[in-house]
């Protein structure tokens, strides 16, 4: 039984990991060369040139791809944790894995409280979710003595 959730436990954030990756790339993707962008509060890049001309629009661009780099740089560290000192038992792999994702999704979700916006915080949510749920799969074999390395 140990075996297969940490097979699920890896297989989960593995899957999670890629997903990010995917989303980061397209958003990418986007912010350089989309025609159409709509920021999270239904505001198309049509009202924000005619309210703010077109440094309003760059500002929005340059934004989306440096938090686009970003999740694509921690989708890119993630894999290779996962990959190879994850799937290997290290227990430090799963230490490290726990605290990127709780600190960056709760100060993600910190949105609520912080801007007054729930808009987004969906997203951090099932993240959050997700990556909890892999990394407690693989817990009976990570903290079973003998069975992971330090």
């Amino acid at each position: 039984m140990k075996k297969l959730l940490f097979t699920a436990s890896w297989v989960i954030l593995l899957l999670m990991s890629l997903f990010i990756g995917a989303a980061s790339i397209g958003s990418i993707s986007t912010a350089y060369f989309g025609k159409e962008d709509t920021l999270s509060a239904g505001v198309t890049l049509e009202e924000v040139r005619a309210a703010g001309g077109e440094e309003a629009v760059k500002a929005f661009r340059g934004r989306r791809a440096t938090a686009a780099t970003w999740a694509l740089g921690w989708t890119l560290m993630a894999l290779g944790l996962i990959l190879v000192p994850y799937r290997a038992g290290h227990r430090w792999a799963w230490w490290t894995l726990l605290v990127s994702v709780i600190v960056s999704q709760l100060l993600s979700l910190g949105r609520y409280v912080l801007i007054d916006t729930i808009s987004g915080a969906g997203t951090s949510g099932i993240i959050l979710g997700i990556a909890l749920l892999g990394l407690i799969a693989g817990v009976p074999r990570m903290f079973s003595k003998g069975e992971a390395e330090s």
